[in-house]
């Protein structure tokens, strides 16, 4: 059996998606990090940004937005707890402009700008 890293992210009180992957890219504070099979334990600072689960071959194969939040990395398990995810799949410019004009809190609106306007520049494109 090959070896993976156990992938989970989760909100408060809520599991939102859990997996194996061979590769998980993080949007750390002090830029992206790339977790690997057998990474050294690290805790990791997240900003507002896009995760990616990798196959083996380098090829995205799901993505999501993050709203900050952490990744505990260690034993071959990424565990990111975040207070807001979006599958990338499952939004679009129209769904991200509709909630970041009803958000209430300036951070939540520069989270759904965020959203928009990586989906402007780089629409269905892997990256």
């Amino acid at each position: 059996m090959e070896k993976g890293i156990i992938f989970r992210i989760s909100r408060p009180y809520k599991i939102y998606r859990t997996s194996m992957a061979p590769k998980v890219v993080v949007p750390g504070v002090k830029g992206d990090l790339t977790v690997l099979v057998d990474r050294a334990p690290t805790l990791v600072q997240l900003r507002n940004g896009l995760v990616q689960i990798l196959d083996k071959s380098d090829k995205v194969v799901e993505r999501y937005f993050v709203k900050g939040g952490i990744a505990d990395i260690a034993r071959n398990r990424c565990a990111i707890s975040t207070e807001k995810v979006v599958a990338y799949e499952n939004t679009s410019v129209e769904k991200a402009t509709a909630k970041r004009d009803a958000a209430i809190y300036d951070e939540d609106k520069a989270y759904y700008q965020m959203i928009i306007d990586y989906i402007q520049t780089f629409g269905n494109k892997e990256v």
